[in-house]
């Protein structure tokens, strides 16, 4: 496949880091499969795991909010981030937050919602685009359930606006025999912070999909065999690298955010212990605002410009 679109390899670029005609190559070789694209590149050593700025960041805020029953994240998106600091705006995302944990909602039926003065959500949205003039989307809401009164949420939110809105969110959700301990409630908090910091990808090993990790297994030993290692050693090096990428990327095996000489199942061990509980950590949902969002970068003139035509 030689005809490679330029948008193509520029996503490729944002993705890996890697250079215009090593993408293009890469493109080629794999028939233009972005995903097939980023391994090639990375068994030959030329990108990086993971490239921060292939997170692209759309605009917008995330919320959470609790009840005794779930917990909820929120993300609703804009154009700008003028439109972040609007107040009307962070407004109405407080006010999705309050109907979204009255009951449980899809996006769906949280459209269909009363909002207030008769209006549904729906309409508040249209009224709102068009006061703000800029595109709004609800774009995505999740719960975390309650299982029992042993049950206990943590939560942070970053770059927050007021104490349920901000850039990114956090909810926790903890098994605890004591939900009323002050020391607990602190460190489900602080929990949750340190998976807003480091961002893993699933709570332990057997929470990660066995294909994900053999896809890391076969970049490592393509790297190594590239490199001129000898077969015998190959696979005892895999090993350790696995083992090495695992403890980075599972949050049980990272290490503790406010204490990095001990991993987070030693914190929770010795808290344990001390305190003479058995919190564990059951699941948690962590958004980031725009992950996961392709949007065409613009500089801030052009941002500046677009907000003054869109209230001209």
């Amino acid at each position: 496949m030689s005809n490679i679109s330029a948008e193509h390899i520029k996503l490729l670029r944002e993705k890996t880091g890697a250079g215009m005609m090593d993408c293009k190559k890469a493109l080629v070789e794999n028939d233009g499969d972005i995903s097939k694209a980023t391994s090639w590149l990375r068994k030959k050593g030329i990108a990086k795991a993971e490239k921060k700025s292939s997170r692209v960041a759309a605009q917008g805020l995330v919320g959470l909010k609790s009840c005794d029953n779930f917990s909820l994240l929120l993300e609703i998106n804009s154009e700008t981030d003028f439109v972040s600091k609007n107040i009307d705006f962070q407004n109405f995302v407080d006010n999705i937050l309050d109907i979204s944990i009255s009951k449980k909602h899809t996006i769906h039926s949280l459209l269909e919602a009363q909002y207030r003065n008769n209006e549904t959500v729906a309409v508040a949205l249209q009224n709102l685009v068009a006061k703000i003039g800029e595109n709004i989307v609800i774009r995505r809401l999740v719960y975390l359930d309650a299982d029992s009164k042993n049950t206990l949420f943590g939560s942070y939110v970053h770059n927050k606006i007021n104490d349920n809105i901000g850039r990114m969110a956090c909810v926790v959700k903890m098994f605890s025999n004591d939900n009323s301990n002050k020391a607990v409630i602190d460190l489900a908090n602080k929990i949750a912070m340190h998976i807003t910091a480091l961002k893993p990808l699933a709570l332990d090993e057997k929470s990660l999909d066995t294909s994900f990790i053999e896809k890391e297994r076969e970049i490592y030993t393509s790297q190594l065999k590239a490199s001129g290692k000898p077969e015998n050693i190959i696979d005892k090096i895999v090993d350790g690298k696995v083992k090495k990428y695992l403890s980075e990327v599972t949050l049980i095996n990272q290490n503790w955010v406010l204490e990095p000489s001990q991993t987070l199942d030693q914190v929770l061990k010795e808290f344990n212990s001390n305190n003479n509980c058995n919190l564990s950590i059951i699941d948690y949902k962590l958004f980031i605002l725009g992950e996961g969002i392709e949007v065409e970068e613009k500089s801030f003139s052009e941002e500046v410009a677009s907000q003054v035509n869109n209230t001209t």
